[in-house]
């Protein structure tokens, strides 16, 4: 029962640690007009049911409470038509992160489809610092359909996540 009481408020805490954190990075970013976005940790969605009841989400982020891993699904929005033009590669994504006590990697992986299903492009980004940290992917080639996949390990969480089309 203490153990249990203990491990709530270390969740507690960092959530709360989340919360104030992605506020101050989201405000403090740089903005590049359309061809940057930036996106809360709480747009990710369970990629299973089962993942569901691990995940605690936030007006801005989304946290893995449980022991186990779980995998969360985040869109990559694009802005106004042709944000991409005249590039010939798709977007990169940076993705700030919060780590509890654990030695365990989180990894996220950008991927990019074409509409028709033709072909598949991705890089991914792995982290396994304790607290605050950010990672970013490689950029990938350009495709109409994007999207974030990340697993997100036992008592850690997304705050917030960036897409940068030029």
């Amino acid at each position: 029962m203490i153990i249990s009481e203990k491990i709530s408020k270390q969740t507690k805490a960092i959530v709360a640690l989340a919360t104030l954190m992605s506020a101050t990075a989201i405000t403090t970013s740089p903005a590049w007009a359309d061809s940057y976005k930036a996106f809360p940790g709480s747009m990710c969605q369970h990629s299973t049911s089962t993942d569901l009841p691990k995940l605690v989400r936030g007006s801005n982020y989304i946290y893995n409470s449980s022991t186990s891993y779980a995998y969360v699904a985040c869109p990559i929005v694009r802005g106004v038509p042709g944000d991409d033009e005249g590039t010939t590669t798709g977007p990169y994504t940076t993705v700030y992160v919060l780590k509890n006590y654990n030695n365990q990697t989180v990894t996220c992986t950008l991927s990019g489809y074409w509409s028709d299903s033709s072909g598949a492009s991705s890089q991914s980004a792995s982290t396994s610092t304790q607290g605050m940290s950010s990672m970013s992917t490689a950029r990938i080639a350009k495709r109409n359909i994007y999207g974030l996949f990340c697993s997100l390990a036992p008592h850690s969480g997304i705050y917030s996540y960036y897409s940068f089309f030029k």
